[in-house]
């Protein structure tokens, strides 16, 4: 058992620097918080696509998942997150925001990932 949770503890220390070099295959950028990956793609419209995707960074699934989402630029919004076939739309913000910060906290297939935070505006890490 401590070994288990000695590697989900590794594991979530090296999430922010995993995948986050590259774009994802909806061409979002990547964290891990847990045993799945979040992909974020902003949209012009200010709102988020927000993907659940496997340790693989395929099979993006809504079911039996949700997503909560807060941005804090000037101040802190709740995101209104709702899915979408395979990913979870969160709106709340009216223009494009490239400054602050979005936060994640995400349950894919019932199992509950550690919080998310993606600097705006967002890039790859080198």
């Amino acid at each position: 058992m401590k070994k288990f949770i000695l590697f989900i503890l590794l594991s979530s220390s090296f999430a922010s620097a995993h995948g986050m070099s590259e774009l994802g295959p909806h061409k979002g950028y990547i964290q891990m918080p847990g045993s799945f990956h979040t992909e974020v793609v902003q949209n012009t419209d200010g709102s988020f696509k927000i993907y659940l995707i496997d340790i693989e960074f395929k099979n993006p699934m809504t079911k039996n998942s949700g997503v909560k989402a807060k941005l804090k630029s000037k101040r802190t919004t709740e995101l209104k997150c709702s899915a979408v076939n395979d990913y979870f739309n969160c709106t709340g913000i009216a223009k494009l925001v490239n400054k602050g910060e979005l936060t994640i906290v995400a349950t894919r297939d019932g199992i509950k990932g550690n919080e998310a935070i993606y600097q705006l505006p967002m890039k790859l890490q080198k």
